[in-house]
């Protein structure tokens, strides 16, 4: 027999099923993702098909099957973040964000921390912080959280600070000594990347980042996330 759940959950994606319903991946607080069938969500009559959209926090009561979808019994909304939807930049980092936690957060996992990790960055973005300063902070600690915390203070083999280039195969900073190849990164690309990783949330919102390096940052994360995830 399915079990009633009751939990709450950012949404991470939707999609539409047969003629009426809506599958809704949902990040939870006490379950990590799962994927919901919500039956006649798109009939207008449905007063709850409003708090699934794209990036709402929402309450959600459901019945837990052991395989396939789960399915909803009720939802209820409990935040939209609607500034986002004022300011493309602002939205287009609240997508990234969804997108990356519906990528690599794993499914069925009961750990609080991602929802809570991503809850925090949505009420950040929302409250008008620098959203190219709380995204890659979001993305950085997002694998850290999840282990795949990036060496960011040195290089990964023996600590020198001098040298550095990137090795997403190695784990993060590689000097030339220890057999790291390519491009060298600059100092202050991966000083600031190893603050927003540390640095308190709080204090991300006085952070500046030169425009040049926001390009070398999102190729070295992309190339670092695509290492891990393929191991």
């Amino acid at each position: 027999m399915a079990e009633l759940v009751r939990d709450r959950g950012l949404v991470l994606h939707t999609q539409d099923h047969a003629e009426t319903d809506r599958i809704v991946s949902l990040l939870t607080e006490n379950h990590g993702q799962v994927e919901i069938l919500a039956k006649g969500a798109r009939r207008l009559e449905k007063t709850w098909g409003a708090a699934l959209d794209l990036l709402n926090l929402a309450e959600v009561i459901y019945y837990r099957r052991r395989s396939g979808l789960h399915l909803l019994r009720e939802a209820s909304l409990l935040r939209r973040f609607s500034q986002l939807s004022q300011d493309l930049v602002r939205l287009e980092a609240g997508l990234t964000l969804a997108r990356w936690a519906r990528e690599l957060v794993p499914k069925e996992a009961p750990d609080p921390r991602p929802f809570r990790l991503s809850l925090s960055f949505l009420f950040a973005l929302d409250a008008g912080g620098p959203a190219e300063i709380l995204l890659r902070a979001y993305q950085l600690r997002l694998l850290a959280l999840l282990g795949y915390r990036p060496a960011l203070n040195g290089c990964v083999a023996c600590g020198k600070t001098e040298e550095l280039v990137w090795s997403p195969d190695r784990g993060g900073l590689l000097c030339r000594s220890c057999g790291g190849e390519g491009e060298e990164v600059p100092a202050r690309v991966w000083r600031t990347m190893d603050a927003l990783l540390r640095l308190p949330l709080a204090a991300l919102t006085r952070l500046r980042l030169p425009p040049e390096d926001l390009p070398h940052i999102d190729a070295m994360l992309s190339a670092f996330r695509a290492a891990q995830l393929a191991r």
